[in-house]
């Protein structure tokens, strides 16, 4: 779901920071990060895409952390810091939570629990996922109108 956790994590981040000067390339890369992460996981290992460890919230907390001992305060580090706040805006649009041996993975244990039901083609038919995926394109479509780019 890209125009999903893009558009999202855009609207919260400027709904919650204000900040009209970001850089919305970090906020989509930072919003498909845990997908992206959780892919060539499930490539490497042969499974099927689905939430893993890309989806818990160990890791971007330890890539936070990380960020924030490895650099000094300024622009890089602000640069670093909004791609963590949108992978976790990722999250919160993903509704992770409601998968506990996921997000807070490996608290419950190192097994990630069974993947969604159904195939990877009949969770793409809900209907629910269409309209947040319409809802998140409608956002950047009016978000690219409105900033004339």
């Amino acid at each position: 779901m890209l125009f999903w956790h893009v558009g999202g994590a855009i609207f919260l981040f400027r709904w919650i920071f204000r900040d009209p000067k970001v850089d919305v390339r970090l906020l989509a890369l930072g919003a498909v990060l845990p997908d992206v992460i959780d892919g060539l996981l499930g490539l490497v290992i042969g499974a099927p895409t689905t939430q893993r460890v890309g989806h818990s919230l160990v890791v971007p907390s330890l890539a936070a952390v990380l960020v924030l001992l490895a650099t000094r305060r300024g622009r890089r580090r602000r640069m670093l810091m909004t791609v963590v706040v949108a992978w976790l805006f990722h999250l919160v649009l993903d509704g992770v939570w409601l998968r506990e041996e996921v997000f807070l993975w490996p608290f419950f244990g190192w097994q990630l629990g069974a993947p969604p039901a159904g195939t990877i083609w009949e969770r793409a038919a809900e209907p629910w996922r269409w309209l947040k995926e319409a809802l998140g394109l409608a956002y950047l479509w009016s978000l690219l109108r409105t900033q004339g780019s």
